[in-house]
């Protein structure tokens, strides 16, 4: 399979880049460096740890992610990579997923390992209640940064110019880690001609645009398998059925494919 030719070489590519190396490395000091916080400061219970470590992953996990894909083609493009290896029997599909899963192994393995290591540390620290449900947490740790690495290949497959690029990564960013909550809460207000109180009782089809957040999709998820304080409004009584935990892993998936689809469509029948 050629895509799978071109994912191996991502990875080693990537996997000797000095950046990819502090990245992965900062990021497993913060997860493991939790266990060593919240050992001080924390409920010494096995959920309360999962979900300051899910605080931890929703913030970090996606400027890893964008960091270490969002110039994956057009650097390729740059430097004439990318004509050679397309003058070779590879199609732009196969550059395309290969790319996408190359990165994605870079961005989530390491960060996998690195929670499950944490996981037995904060497992033995803590008390092992619910310890059994740490791999469904790292499933959706897995969907979580995965959805971030098909935003950002999507985003360098879609256009070579650079200064577009960056500007998409990082308001990709803040829009959808930082923003996202804000945006919601200023359009349901307008809409209801400025009456703050639709922000106590959020309609219910209100509830489905927020958990078009990745991160309020990942903590949707995280609450289905632990009992702990993230994702309330879409437990609380009388809660829609569309704001379930399967709904959260559809908006994930949907995450991943859209802006990889997006992408393609523009780098297929783009000039080289």
């Amino acid at each position: 399979m050629s895509w799978r030719t071109l994912a191996a070489k991502d990875v080693r590519d990537a996997g000797r880049s000095k950046i990819t190396v502090l990245l992965t490395a900062l990021s497993g000091v913060l997860y493991l460096g939790t266990v060593v916080v919240h050992d001080y400061i924390g409920d010494p219970s096995f959920p309360a740890f999962v979900e300051a470590l899910a605080g931890v992953v929703a913030v970090v996990l996606p400027a890893v992610a964008i960091l270490l894909a969002y110039k994956s083609v057009v650097d390729e493009r740059e430097s004439g990579a990318l004509s050679l290896t397309l003058s070779m029997p590879h199609s732009r599909k196969d550059v395309a997923l290969g790319t996408f899963v190359g990165r994605t192994v870079v961005t989530v393995v390491p960060t996998l390992a690195a929670l499950a290591v944490a996981g037995v540390v904060g497992a033995v620290r803590f008390d092992t209640a619910g310890a059994l449900w740490f791999p469904w947490f790292l499933l959706a740790t897995a969907l979580y940064g995965t959805a971030f690495v098909g935003i950002a290949v999507g985003l360098s497959l879609s256009t070579t110019v650079d200064r577009w690029i960056t500007v998409g990564g990082l308001g990709g960013y803040l829009l959808l880690v930082s923003f996202w909550d804000s945006l919601h809460s200023l359009v349901l207000v307008v809409l209801h001609r400025f009456d703050l109180r639709v922000l106590r009782d959020v309609p219910d089809w209100a509830l489905f645009f927020r958990l078009l957040q990745p991160s309020e999709s990942y903590d949707r998820l995280v609450r289905s398998g632990f009992d702990v304080d993230l994702a309330g409004l879409y437990v609380a009584d009388g809660a829609p059925v569309y704001v379930g935990w399967w709904a959260a892993l559809l908006v994930l998936c949907l995450w991943i494919l859209a802006p990889l689809a997006v992408g393609y469509r523009r780098f297929r029948t783009a000039d080289l």
